[in-house]
C-alpha cells in the first residue's frame, strides 16, 4: 500500500550517559533535539547541524591538544574509550557516508550514527515514519536547547 502522504522523516539526537561506576549499569537519556519533516535531505541537514553542535560542545578547538583533564585517567584506560568529537566530525565531513545515509533513507531504512568516548555516548537518527493519518503529518519543528 503506498501512503498518500508519504513519510515523515523524524530525527533525533540523544546522549546516554552511564550512571555509576560498574559495567552493565544503567544509563540516563538526554534528548538534544528532535526534528520532523516530510524531506529526507532536510532531516539528514538538520543531523549534520546538530552533530557538529556536539562535537563542538565537546571540543571547542579540535587542533588544540589537551594539555590537562578534568579527570584523572590511565592512558591505557581512555584509549580504549574513543574520541566521539573526532569520530562525529569525520562523519560530517565525508561526504560519500551522508549520500550513503540519505540514499538508505530513500530506500526507506533509518539512519544512526553513534559515537561514544568516556562523556558517554551520542547517538543521531533519522527515521522514516510512513502514515496513512494526515494528522500524523507533522509540519517542520525544531526542538533543541
Amino acid at each position: 500500500m503506498v501512503d498518500p502522504v508519504g513519510p515523515i522523516y523524524r530525527a533525533e539526537a540523544i546522549v546516554e550517559v552511564p550512571q555509576g561506576g560498574s559495567e552493565g549499569a544503567e544509563s540516563a537519556q538526554l534528548v538534544l533535539g528532535r526534528f520532523a519533516t516530510p524531506y529526507a535531505g532536510r532531516a539528514l541537514r538538520w543531523t549534520c547541524v546538530q552533530a557538529s553542535r556536539i562535537a563542538n560542545g565537546l571540543d571547542p578547538d579540535p587542533d588544540v591538544p589537551w594539555s590537562s583533564t578534568l579527570i584523572c585517567m590511565d592512558p591505557d584506560d581512555w584509549l580504549d574509550l574513543g574520541d566521539a568529537p573526532t569520530q562525529i566530525r569525520n562523519w560530517v565531513a565525508d561526504q560519500e557516508s551522508r549520500l550513503a545515509a540519505y540514499r538508505q533513507l530513500l530506500d526507506g531504512a533509518p539512519f544512526t550514527l553513534t559515537a561514544s568516548d568516556w562523556s558517554g555516548r551520542y547517538v543521531l537518527t533519522v527515521s522514516p515514519v510512513h502514515s496513512d493519518r494526515p494528522d500524523d503529518a507533522v509540519s517542520p519543528q525544531t526542538s533543541t536547547p
